[in-house]
């Protein structure tokens, strides 16, 4: 019984190594996968002004990003779920912005305090935390995919 078990798993061996053979072919040594021609066409007017993802559904959560160090007013950028960029300038620390969160759209905060250390963070449902970050010029993104 043993030596058939050995066998089932050289069985299954080989045929893993021929499953993943099997669409690669090799040029001069090095593998490469097989590939298909395809035309991706794109109208001028998506690619003008590409529109932000909007938040459908109910939010699943509400979370709150935070931007604390430094003693200098700093610049932070911020984005939520997907929207648009917002800028606050000469901002004093500590800052934070609560807001609701949708499903698969990402928020983004980002903070310049020229070369001071700074800490991002971002937490979810008032315990979870969900990005943290703390560097010169630090940012933080989170995005949930429930």
């Amino acid at each position: 019984m043993r030596r058939f078990r050995g066998f089932s798993w050289l069985g299954i061996g080989v045929a893993l190594a021929a499953a993943a053979a099997t669409g690669c072919t090799t040029t001069t040594g090095t593998p490469v996968a097989k590939t298909t021609s395809a035309t991706v066409s794109e109208s001028p007017k998506a690619a003008e002004s590409p529109k932000a993802a909007e938040p459908t559904g109910a939010p699943v959560g509400t979370a709150v990003m935070k931007v604390i160090g430094g003693s200098a007013p700093v610049t932070i950028r911020y984005r939520i779920n997907g929207g648009a960029e917002q800028t606050e300038t000469n901002v004093t620390l500590p800052w934070e912005k609560q807001y609701s969160v949708y499903d698969e759209l990402e928020s983004e905060v980002a903070a310049d305090g020229g070369s001071a250390a700074l800490t991002c963070t971002i937490t979810m449902d008032g315990d979870k935390l969900v990005a943290f970050k703390t560097e010169v010029k630090p940012v933080c993104s989170f995005s949930y995919w429930g």
